[in-house]
């Protein structure tokens, strides 16, 4: 459905088809280098820290049937914990972040390509 303001056409985000909305999204990231570099920590920052996370599960496992239960593996664990904790914290304010930026891209497309875009 095409909406009029003002003078000018503007298109309906749902109404494209996935290739066409995957182009826009990877013109908007090309016009501004800021924007392509939050997509990637988007994509990387939690798979380094799910990494992270099983690296220290891991080894609080060897380091209970190699030593059993003590100060290191405690320390290991509690490592572990840590790790999960701060994981948290970060996807929270990474959902700030990606709120923000969702929000950017849609003005984007509004302004831009005269694109109606409604956040999710």
């Amino acid at each position: 459905m095409n909406e009029t303001n003002g003078n000018e056409n503007y298109i309906d985000y749902n109404e494209l088809s996935e290739e066409k909305k995957k182009a826009l999204y990877e013109e908007f990231l090309a016009s501004y280098a800021e924007e392509k570099r939050l997509s990637r920590i988007f994509r990387f920052a939690p798979l380094a820290f799910a990494a992270v996370i099983m690296i220290l599960a891991v080894a609080s496992l060897v380091v209970y049937f190699a030593a059993g239960i003590g100060v290191t593996f405690i320390v290991v664990l509690a490592a572990t914990l840590a790790a999960l904790l701060v994981f948290v914290i970060f996807k929270i304010r990474l959902d700030k972040i990606r709120l923000a930026h969702s929000a950017r891209y849609a003005a984007w497309l509004r302004d831009v390509k005269h694109v109606i875009a409604e956040l999710r």
